[in-house]
């Protein structure tokens, strides 16, 4: 008999096994009593449905959730791809505008981009592919079929809850890395390429500005060999101005320094003030004042490993602060001077001991901010799904932005306002969840509605 069962699964159409709606009508089942029994499963969160069929004995529940799962993460996968491609592209022609970087070396640029722009683009496109997949299935009335076989909204929910988990602990990894080796990967690729980029700007627009403006490049030309044509160098720090009829450039990255050897050389004092010529000179400047290579290595641009040993160091830079100011008071009182328990020294310590503090609000904000924009993919599904099917409009643009347009308007100004406040200190650091929150609550307000009608 059993083997009798076995053979009549084996010979059930595949079709049928991943599309549970034509298994549903077009199967040889004819009456209710004939069609299917219930029963409760211990440990699982929903009911499997069975009924006897001449395929054999078939899971319904298991073959809803495969077809879900399948239509859910094609989808998902060709959406993902398309919008990343379109961001990767943008990110691409921003960074290589931006710093001027050349065409050889735009292409080196591409996984650490890749890796800036997954974030943004894994929630949004696991948005798009629920709604999508939700809005056809409650349009074309699937939804109402499965509860009249008894099968609850959660029973179809929760694998596409499980999923969205899952994505969201990818996008925290993620999005660990894109703050991590996806920087640091795009600093060293414009840095690797800091002449080919300098000479090229000089080439086309006859003028470079270091990030703060401290030392300005203006030349007539750059020749074949690439070699400066009439150069003027404004060194402000210096307060000097140097001429020279011809320069080379070349940079040392092992030590970080770019040497400029010029030709015919005058130098000219601020104001006038001074000026002697010289048949060579040579400057010297480091890389990290030549080259913006984004933001300084902060509270962002650090691992969780990293965050937790500054941390501490901070702790321990703070504790040193008061003991110096503990010092200052007690000499103070010895020797008698009021006056001295207001002095540069102790008024200096408190004001590193205000940007430390600063600094480690900075840093305990970054642990619970990442694991909170990784888990609005979880969030934004657990309000679109059941959003999608509330709506029964099988028009997914529809669903789609009914639910992105709140996601926009209080969403993301939640989450500004709580990393916002959290980093000044006004709040606790696990207020960057406020959004999530947020747009939880709401989506379960349309869970209790769709298990109403």
């Amino acid at each position: 008999m059993e083997r009798s069962a076995m053979t009549r699964t084996n010979a059930c159409p595949p079709s049928l096994r991943w599309d549970p709606f034509r298994l549903l009508l077009f199967g040889t089942i004819t009456t209710p009593a004939n069609f299917l029994h219930t029963r409760r499963v211990s440990g699982f969160p929903f009911s499997l449905l069975t009924f006897p069929h001449q395929c054999g004995t078939i899971s319904v529940m298991g073959v809803i959730v495969r077809y879900i799962l399948r239509e859910l993460g094609v989808t998902f996968l060709i959406g993902f791809a398309a919008f990343t491609c379109l961001l990767l592209t943008i990110g691409l022609v921003q960074e290589a505008v931006d710093n001027h970087v050349p065409l050889i070396y735009v292409w080196q640029l591409i996984p650490f981009v890749f890796a800036k722009m997954s974030p943004i683009s894994l929630p949004v496109t696991l948005l798009m592919a629920a709604t999508i997949f939700f809005s056809k299935m409650s349009g074309n009335n699937e939804v109402i079929a499965l509860k009249a076989l008894g099968v609850p909204p959660k029973a179809f929910l929760m694998p596409v809850f499980m999923l969205a988990v899952l994505v969201s602990m990818i996008g925290v990894w993620i999005n660990e890395q894109a703050l991590t080796w996806g920087r640091e990967g795009i600093n060293a690729v414009i840095y690797r390429g800091s002449e080919d980029i300098l000479i090229e700007q000089l080439r086309q627009t006859k003028q470079f500005d270091t990030p703060d403006n401290q030392i300005t490049i203006r030349v007539q030309g750059v020749d074949e060999q690439r070699r400066l044509i009439r150069p003027t160098i404004l060194l402000r720090r210096e307060a000097i101005t140097i001429e020279a009829r011809t320069a080379q450039m070349t940079i040392d990255f092992s030590s970080g320094i770019m040497t400029v050897s010029l030709d015919d050389v005058r130098v000219i004092g601020e104001g006038g003030q001074f000026e002697f010529a010289a048949p060579r000179r040579e400057e010297r400047i480091p890389l990290s004042e030549i080259m913006s290579l984004g933001e300084k290595l902060g509270a962002s641009s650090m691992g969780l490993r990293q965050i937790r040993t500054e941390q501490k160091n901070t702790l321990e830079r703070i504790e040193q602060q008061r003991r110096i100011i503990a010092a200052h008071r007690t000499f103070s009182a010895a020797m008698g001077s009021v006056n001295d328990w207001v002095n540069p020294k102790i008024e200096e310590a408190r004001q590193e001991i205000q940007r430390l503090r600063a600094h480690h609000a900075r840093l305990s904000v970054e642990p619970p901010r990442r694991w909170a924009t990784g888990f609005c993919c979880f969030f934004f599904v657990w309000l679109g799904a059941p959003l999608a099917i509330w709506m029964r409009k099988s028009d997914f643009f529809s669903s789609f932005f009914a639910c992105f347009v709140p996601i926009l308007i209080l969403y993301y100004p939640l989450l500004a306002f709580g990393l916002d406040q959290a980093k000044k200190g006004g709040l606790p650091p696990m207020s960057v969840w406020i959004a999530n929150i947020s747009i939880g609550l709401i989506g379960l307000w349309f869970l209790r509605q769709i298990h109403r009608y």
